[in-house]
């Protein structure tokens, strides 16, 4: 945007790291950095005398001044006190308290005892995120922002992030799920100017999409953040994108990996000194899980990292080390319930893990070498026809750059539009709960039956009203005219039991299981819908156009054409 009419950003404001990304002048969204050059911001602040620390600044705090650190705190926002969990109140940090009925913190600012609700700590933070946007964009005006909030935020507590938001400061354009938020970074679907389809965002380092799935494809998404994973199935649709359903685990996070990291690192400094860390030094404990956290990013972008603290027990320094194929045994269970959430999710969803295109990987966990491991041993691999597992955009920072990409969307709304209010006002609620974003979609497929019999999605179920699709068909060589079949479609999985190869088995091993490869295919559910013929009289013709238009579920309008040509036939259903 120019400089008059104000920038826009995007913040992924996560229970444990948040982000920022504004718009650059290339049109791109980019991630900002602090005056300390971070990106990524712990969501935590922390008090020492007249001193206020903020994001990663108010992490060292822990060791020694725990009891006037604030963190976890994003997810308690518009609750009372008494629906929290007790796992929720308890922590390391400052206790939850109550305070008139909603969930606040104890601290001592200046020497005084100070009672902060859960609204004024979110209201300080948002205020440093917006300050240090606007530190960042040297004095252009921030026309708005979107914000990104977990799928399974209800309307009160999406209200009160947007309250404390606006109260910090920002005009917030829209709140929108997080998953969401990661597709719109990539554009999954969309298509491109000039009539062109959409690629693979990895570019040249990625698996180029099969042919007829550009515009349309099944999605996952995995977000694994610091204190929870988040999956969600998507329907994506030349752009549009329809939840079919979502988990929430809030057993398993980065935080899980950081606590297998801490005994495995606690167990190797009891073996090396024979000093065990007693339960009670809290310091001790707070030394390491800040270490452990620097090691276990380390690991998602080399094979090895260290873990070094200085007087972690009894005055005794420690350093340590640990492979990824060490970390990824560590982090079998975790894994391993991510696995099982992403096949519980696609059940809901009804579809087999082998009817997903592609898997998105967000929040910062996600980057982890095993994870994708895992995830290509269920979706099966790109080059042999799985699913592509997309992260060439930075899991940390995905989010906040469709939060960015969302905001410039709204922007480039004309003020006071139809456009431009529905889409602020439009809320980020669960589908199931609102009544304006349960759109129609297709409940099956629609294509063409060929000679041989073959059926050719045109348009796959779960594409949501109104649909307008175009195609161009090649039109054989000295043929008058063209025939056409319109079918419903069924999608069906196809189980192929494949024999092991006894030859490659030693006399000592143990007979080996046939294994199930399964393949999602469609064919034609025998309800014809209608059949028509196109003339191709003149000379030359090499294509035939064909255009489909549903408005609404049950109206149906077909038109087709020799390319170039004027007259048409038009069917209307």
């Amino acid at each position: 945007m120019t400089e008059a009419a104000g920038a826009v950003i995007g913040i992924n404001f996560g229970h444990s790291y948040s982000s920022i990304a504004c718009i650059n002048q290339h049109g791109r969204a980019d991630v900002i950095a602090n005056e300390d050059g971070e990106r990524q911001l712990a969501t935590r602040i922390a008090f020492n005398g007249d001193q206020v620390y903020l994001a990663n600044q108010a992490t060292p705090q822990l060791i020694r001044n725990a009891p006037n650190v604030i963190d976890n705190f994003v997810n308690l926002l518009g609750r009372s006190y008494s629906d929290l969990k007790e796992d929720e109140k308890k922590r390391t940090s400052a206790a939850v308290i109550d305070v008139n009925g909603t969930p606040g913190f104890k601290v001592e600012i200046d020497g005084k005892e100070t009672t902060l609700t859960v609204h004024d700590v979110a209201v300080r933070f948002l205020r440093s995120l917006f300050l240090t946007a606007k530190d960042f964009l040297s004095g252009v005006p921030i026309a708005g922002a979107v914000l990104s909030v977990p799928q399974w935020f209800p309307e009160a507590q999406i209200a009160a992030l947007k309250k404390a938001a606006e109260e910090a400061g920002l005009i917030v354009f829209q709140v929108v799920p997080a998953s969401a938020a990661a597709l719109a970074a990539y554009g999954l679907t969309a298509p491109r100017g000039h009539g062109e389809l959409p690629a693979h965002p990895d570019g040249v380092e990625g698996v180029p999409y099969r042919a007829g799935q550009e515009l349309d494809r099944n999605v996952v998404v995995v977000d694994m953040g610091g204190s929870s994973t988040d999956v969600t199935v998507f329907s994506c649709r030349a752009g549009l994108y329809t939840t079919l359903a979502y988990l929430h685990d809030s057993t398993v996070g980065g935080s899980a990996l950081d606590a297998a990291l801490v005994q495995f690192f606690a167990k190797e400094f009891t073996k090396k000194t024979k000093v065990t860390i007693a339960d009670t030094d809290k310091r001790a404990w707070a030394k390491l899980r800040n270490e452990a956290e620097f090691t276990k990013r380390a690991l998602s972008a080399s094979n090895s990292a260290t873990c070094s603290v200085e007087s972690l027990a009894e005055g005794i320094d420690f350093t340590g080390s640990v492979n990824r194929m060490r970390f990824d045994m560590l982090a079998g269970s975790a894994y391993g319930k991510v696995v099982a959430g992403i096949e519980k999710v696609l059940k809901e969803a009804g579809l087999e893990a082998c009817q997903i295109d592609e898997v998105v990987l967000s929040g910062g966990s996600a980057r982890l070498s095993g994870l994708a491991d895992r995830l290509t041993g269920l979706f099966g691999d790109a080059e042999e026809n799985g699913a592509h597992i997309t992260a060439s955009i930075d899991a940390d920072q995905v989010i906040a750059r469709g939060c960015a990409i969302q905001a410039q969307v709204v922007a480039a709304a004309p003020e006071g539009s139809k456009e431009s209010e529905y889409i602020r006002n439009v809320p980020a609620a669960p589908v199931a709960s609102v009544s304006d974003l349960k759109v129609p979609t297709t409940s099956a497929p629609l294509g063409l039956i060929l000679t041989d019999k073959t059926f050719v999605t045109l348009i796959p179920a779960n594409t949501p009203f109104p649909i307008r699709r175009s195609y161009r068909f090649p039109v054989a060589k000295g043929a008058s005219e063209v025939a056409f079949t319109l079918d419903e479609g069924v999608d069906e999985i196809k189980v192929e039991t494949v024999q092991p190869d006894e030859e490659d088995l030693d006399e000592d091993d143990e007979p080996m299981e046939p294994e199930q490869i399964k393949t999602a295919v469609t064919k034609a559910a025998g309800k014809k819908i209608a059949a028509f013929t196109v003339p191709t009289p003149a000379k030359g013709v090499k294509k035939v156009e064909l255009e489909i238009t549903l408005t609404k579920p049950g109206s149906l309008t077909v038109e087709a054409k020799e390319q170039g040509a004027a007259e048409s036939v038009k069917l209307a259903l």
